[in-house]
């Protein structure tokens, strides 16, 4: 089992710097919300993360796998921190998950706490120029640059108007359609992408390996009298398949972490029929509170509780 939460690990970081770096809208209504996205300071954002996964061998079930993870996560886009509480189901049971983040040009820094505060845990992850820091990017699906509404138009064409719908009190306007990964790898740089990969999940991917990823059906609500975006959900299902399966054949096969899984040749993973079977995965967002949430400050308290836990190790 240890083994198989290695690869969901591996899994969820893969399709977190997809789903959260693409451009993914109606090309018109969100340059524009873009456009206002950008002139805002800090957001509340709730986030909802549901995975149901089952290991096969020889066709034979070793049981279900489940993940969920849910929570509310503040941005204070300003000066690149944040702070969240979420709610985490795993084959471990249930946790509760405190969070502070604080992202410079080259360093992401997050300190975890799984006890209410008590201790505080603390890991830095480094940026290469051009590449993002996953869920503490959340703000960049609306905040698009010049090249990433140029990546905008390959796949602005699959989205349409989907109705409307309420969000805290307000109507939005829904717009819906596919992201194809393999459309955006055409026109995108994936050397940075990779980059990112390789430093989170200790293993080595080619451009190769990302062929199999499939599609991603998207939609995407826009408040209408802010015009700011209001929400998002990711049906991840058919794109988390091919990156399992290729976590699943990268983790084996290169060992990583020393576990008994690792150091296993792929071909004979594919002799045994070894597969993670992804069922149902989705991702959801509300996005609210622009510019109501002040800034985010790192508590001196929680950089000295991790600091002093970081010696004592």
């Amino acid at each position: 089992m240890k083994g198989v939460k290695k690869i969901l690990a591996l899994a969820l970081a893969l399709v977190l710097v997809f789903s959260l770096t693409g451009c993914t809208a109606f090309e018109a209504k969100m340059a524009k919300a873009a456009a206002k996205m950008k002139k805002v300071d800090n957001l509340r954002a709730d986030i909802t993360f549901y995975l149901d996964a089952d290991m096969l061998v020889l066709g034979q079930s070793l049981g279900d796998i489940e993940l969920g993870v849910d929570g509310t996560l503040d941005i204070d886009k300003k000066h690149g921190t944040g702070s969240g509480r979420f709610n985490v189901e795993s084959p471990d049971g249930k946790q509760d998950v405190l969070l502070y983040y604080e992202k410079s040009k080259d360093v992401l820094r997050t300190w975890t706490s799984k006890d209410d505060g008590k201790t505080w845990t603390l890991n830095e992850q480094a940026l290469e120029q051009g590449t993002s820091s996953s869920l503490f990017e959340i703000d960049s699906i609306t905040d698009l640059d010049r090249e990433q509404l140029s990546q905008l138009r390959t796949v602005s064409e699959t989205f349409a108007e989907d109705g409307t719908t309420e969000i805290r009190g307000s109507e939005s306007t829904i717009y819906s359609g596919t992201v194809s990964v393999q459309t955006l790898m055409k026109d995108t740089d994936l050397q940075p992408v990779l980059e990112q990969m390789n430093g989170s999940t200790g293993i080595e991917l080619t451009e190769e390996d990302l062929r199999g990823i499939g599609d991603m059906p998207v939609s995407i609500a826009i408040d209408n009298k802010s015009g700011l975006v209001s929400g998002f959900a990711l049906d991840m299902t058919e794109m988390m398949q091919g990156i399992a399966m290729i976590g699943l054949k990268a983790y084996m096969g290169q060992g990583a972490g020393g576990e008994a899984l690792g150091g296993i040749d792929p071909a004979v993973l594919e002799s045994l029929g070894v597969t993670l079977s992804i069922s149902h995965c989705e991702a959801e967002s509300v996005l609210y509170d622009y510019d109501a949430v002040g800034d985010i400050v790192i508590p001196d308290s929680v950089r000295e509780n991790a600091a002093a836990a970081g010696k004592a190790a």
